[in-house]
């Protein structure tokens, strides 16, 4: 027979700790399932056939991975720079242009080639590296901003992540008819990053951590217990 008389105090700032432990493991084991579940809807949509701008933008059939047929885009037009890397992970600036789609009242970016970081983009012995290009185009989701994401330089036509007023400046194209949801990537076939920085098996290990840390404090807490001589056990 247990006998066990909790310190009170103790006990009430052990109780809220176990439920923000329990919290954050079921949590991530959540974060497990939805990534699980973004991953494979990214992997049946990449896997589809290609779609026509048109199909995609004007009859609403565009789905972030969904492959795109290559348009035809102006080699005069205006880029714009938006801070990236290419196929090989050399970082550089990813160069988009603006077509014009849906009977030319929509205009949306399609990513056209990339310009390396001159020191990325340099062998030891100071010799040009060719730089590999993705050829694919898919629907993405434009880049979006962080906490950490610096800030646009519109004049040096520098961008970290989509601007819409000021990639609309450069391009002197209105605001209002780029659009926000889609831009055409270059893609290898991999899932994008926001899927991938963070996989499932990286969920799971957090939540392993979170649920470890649970029984290494309940543990704490009945040892301690045990030492002061309030909990024992008693024969019959």
């Amino acid at each position: 027979m247990a006998r066990f008389r909790p310190y009170p105090v103790l006990t009430l700032l052990m109780l809220p700790a176990l439920a923000l432990l329990l919290w954050l493991g079921s949590w991530q084991l959540d974060r497990r399932a939805w990534k699980v579940e973004l991953l494979a809807q990214y992997a049946a949509t990449a896997d589809a056939p290609p779609i026509t701008l048109s199909e995609g933008l004007c009859q609403g059939l565009a789905e972030t991975g969904r492959r795109v047929i290559e348009p035809n885009v102006d080699e005069a037009a205006t880029l714009v720079r938006v801070s990236g890397r290419n196929a090989q992970g050399a970082p550089g600036w990813r160069l988009f242009t603006a077509i014009r789609v849906c009977d030319r009242q929509e205009q949306v970016l399609v990513e056209t080639g990339f310009e390396g970081l001159q020191t990325a983009t340099r062998a030891d012995d100071g010799a040009p590296v060719v730089l590999a290009q993705a050829d694919a185009l898919r629907f993405e989701t434009p880049l979006g901003t962080g906490v950490f994401t610096p800030p646009s330089d519109v004049e040096a036509n520098m961008f970290y992540a989509f601007d819409l007023a000021g990639m609309s400046r450069v391009l002197e194209i209105e605001p209002e008819m780029l659009n926000t949801q889609f831009w055409l990537a270059k893609s290898t076939g991999e899932p994008p990053a926001y899927l991938t920085q963070t996989p499932p098996e990286r969920h799971l290990a957090y939540a392993i951590t979170w649920f470890a840390m649970t029984l290494a404090l309940l543990a704490v807490y009945f040892a301690y217990h045990i030492q002061a001589g309030r909990l024992q056990w008693r024969g019959r």
